[in-house]
């Protein structure tokens, strides 16, 4: 099926679940239809989906409602168009599901979690400039705990992951080079039966999720440290909201705030609670050696920034550089 057909499509189930829920709202509330990459078996997803949602009614007093619809109505890397062409008001994101369409939200994975400072140096206001330019306003980029390495082979003598194959996606593959595996391209719902049939030796992976996945059960270690981090993105149609009053802007703006200072924590939490399982499971945690855990982040920072820079071209290359010199970059928790 095609990607228009597949539209059309969205744009029919979104007319009716729009229409029938909005006959049972208060006429002076403003219904928003939010797009999330993925659905209900996602429990990262879930639990930043129900915080944005509830973050912006309680700031609105209820002026704003959210509908939610997830990947049953459009890909997880098919999503920021519909949000930028106005099919969909909000969006809760990852960059990477759309480094296709731009790479100028993943360079926020490598710049520093303090979310005063990330404000207060101007990054991000020139990362909601670029995402303007798509017709996309930013509301919030939340930083939280980034990615692992899950393992079904031990690692190598020197601690890497030298001549192991590690299922990828293009965000990992100068990590996983760097540390001396070979990247493999597979979707999410190969991974278990790759690994189940000793097709893969491991795979990166965020570090909410893995217990809900089942990829336990074909795993023999989970990799510490865990390495860079995620931005969890709040992007708003830039037509709807230069729609809205200044006022509700404001209280829009200060719900992404207040998600912002919520999400890291909220991540932690679900990590916490699959690192505990898997090992309940039988899965411990075991450590890189001592140089693939110290550079871990900084291999995962600049093969993001070459990823950028390849694809995003001069307005990624300014945005890096802005990094590097001015002391934001990430190194880790």
């Amino acid at each position: 099926m095609t990607f228009i057909r597949r539209r059309k499509g969205a744009l029919v189930a979104v007319a009716l679940a729009f229409c029938a829920g909005a006959a049972a709202l208060p006429a002076q509330a403003e219904t928003l239809r939010l797009l999330m990459p993925w659905n209900m078996s996602s429990a990262g997803n879930t639990a930043l989906g129900e915080l944005i949602t509830t973050l912006i009614e309680e700031n609105t007093d209820g002026e704003v409602t959210l509908q939610k619809f997830d990947n049953g109505v459009v890909p997880p890397f098919e999503q920021l168009e519909p949000v930028a062409s106005g099919v969909f008001d909000i969006h809760y994101t990852d960059p990477n599901y759309h480094a296709g369409d731009t790479v100028v939200g993943q360079i926020m994975d490598t710049v520093i979690d303090d979310i005063e400072k990330r404000r207060s140096s101007g990054i991000w206001d020139m990362i909601d400039q670029a995402y303007q330019k798509r017709n996309l306003k930013l509301v919030a980029a939340a930083p939280h705990m980034g990615y692992q390495f899950i393992l079904r082979t031990e690692p190598s003598a020197e601690g890497a992951l030298n001549g192991l194959k590690i299922r990828s996606n293009p965000a990992y593959d100068g990590t996983i080079r760097s540390l001396g595996g070979a990247p493999i391209q597979l979707p999410v719902t190969e991974v278990y039966s790759a690994m189940e049939k000793n097709l893969i030796d491991g795979t990166a992976f965020p570090v909410h999720g893995v217990l809900s996945s089942k990829i336990g059960e074909v795993a023999k270690y989970q990799m510490r440290p865990t390495f860079s981090q995620s931005s969890a993105l709040i992007l708003m149609n830039l037509d709807k909201w230069n729609s809205l009053s200044p006022e509700l802007q404001e209280k829009l703006l200060q719900a992404g705030r207040d998600f912002e200072a919520q999400a890291s924590g909220v991540i932690d939490e679900i990590a916490a609670e699959d690192e505990a399982g898997l090992i309940a499971q039988g899965v411990p945690t075991k450590r890189f050696g001592d140089e693939a855990a110290a550079r871990i982040t900084l291999y995962h920072n600049e093969g993001i920034w070459n990823q950028a820079s390849k694809n995003g071209g001069e307005e990624a290359d300014q945005l890096i550089r802005f990094v590097k010199d001015n002391n934001l970059v990430f190194s880790g928790r």
